[in-house]
């Protein structure tokens, strides 16, 4: 994933994210000892891998997420799986989990109707 989100990134992210309703930039620069530039930087950074949007409003900007941080690290989790042990679903990866080579169609249709339930039950 080449949008992935570095340390200090993930940072100024969890700003945001603490913020459904938009921060300003104003607001996450004071929580950061960085330089103004440093931090503009970083916030340009997160906007340009689609993490968050920004608004302009008077002389602030705002920020905006625009995933769920919970969405962000499953992203990252399927693509740290994907990367470390070849495998690109869940699938697949449940069934090596079990020792298997793959899934029935049945057993895949009730993985999924199980992952549906727990989805829905949040």
């Amino acid at each position: 994933m080449n949008n992935k989100l570095s340390p200090t990134e993930y940072q100024f992210m969890e700003i945001i994210w603490e913020h459904p309703d938009g921060v300003s930039s104003f607001d996450i620069y004071n929580q950061f000892s960085q330089s103004l530039s440093a931090k503009s930087t970083i916030l340009s950074r997160i906007v340009k891998k689609g993490h968050a949007r920004c608004e302009h409003k008077g002389k602030q900007v705002y920020y905006y997420a625009n995933l769920t941080k919970r969405d962000y690290e499953k992203l990252i989790i399927q693509e740290d799986i994907k990367q470390k042990m070849g495998f690109n679903s869940f699938q697949k990866l449940f069934a090596a989990f079990c020792g298997k080579n793959g899934l029935t169609e049945n057993q895949a249709d009730q993985l999924r109707k199980l992952i549906e339930e727990l989805e829905d039950d949040e």
